[in-house]
């Protein structure tokens, strides 16, 4: 078990009030799993994401990370050696180019800028992106590309834990589907746990294992053994729960 949330309650305080978002969550995340967290705007997807993220920590309860909690661990370590996310926003910074992008975590641990590089390199190849785009810029490529490059540098974080907020949220239908096939492939073939944050119900049925967020809490809805990258499913139908 890679990440686990026991008896997770979160509250924000208004104006006017104060609201329960999360009511004693539980739920746990294996390697080798594309997982997803549905629900509509405002039901507490976000803040279940920062509590695994490390951005920040449970009012109660606990998120623990390999058997040891978040509460006990210095959370920018965490978020640099033990999670990578990436956003709906893509968020490459827009001053470097391609290749760059992904070299920032990487040099970030103290990798020299050649050896960076050529890592770099090698993440951009394995997600689809087209030597010809290693030294532009963002701006100038597709949104399927920009998020491709995003997982790329995921991939440069070399964690195995990755959360997807909204992944396919700014792509049309055909990208979106590329992009799923490509995070189930991280999980499938490289050993990730992707946990897939998104209120997009046909993203349920290409997943694993599927959360619905409801009353502050979250539900499973479906759990099937998981689906080769092809999409073919491992069993013949899927157990509603």
């Amino acid at each position: 078990m890679i990440l686990e949330l026991k008896d997770v309650t979160f509250s924000y305080n208004t104006k006017w009030n104060k609201v329960d978002v999360l009511k004693g969550v539980n739920c746990a995340f294996e390697i080798g799993k594309v997982y997803g967290i549905i629900g509509k705007s405002g039901s507490g997807k976000s803040t279940v994401m920062s509590l695994m993220a490390g951005i920040t920590l449970p009012q109660g309860g606990q998120v623990i990370h390999e058997g040891t909690p978040t509460s006990q661990m210095n959370l920018q370590e965490y978020r640099r050696d033990k999670v990578s996310v990436i956003y709906q926003s893509f968020r490459l910074l827009p001053l470097l180019t391609t290749v760059e992008n992904v070299m920032y975590p990487l040099e970030l641990r103290g990798m020299k800028r050649k050896e960076a590089e050529e890592k770099a390199e090698t993440f951009l190849a394995d997600v689809g992106i087209p030597e010809g785009a290693w030294h532009r810029f963002p701006v100038t490529l597709s949104g399927g590309e920009q998020q491709r490059v995003a997982i790329a540098r995921a991939l440069a974080c070399d964690t195995h834990l990755l959360l997807a907020d909204e992944p396919t949220g700014n792509l049309d239908a055909e990208n979106s589907e590329k992009i799923i096939d490509l995070l189930k492939q991280l999980a499938y073939k490289r050993d990730f746990c992707v946990v897939i944050v998104t209120h997009d119900v046909e993203v349920m049925d290409k997943l694993d294992v599927v959360y619905r967020m409801i009353g502050g809490k979250l539900v499973l809805v479906e759990k099937k053994a998981p689906a080769g990258v092809d999409g073919a499913s491992g069993e013949d139908g899927a157990q509603k729960v």
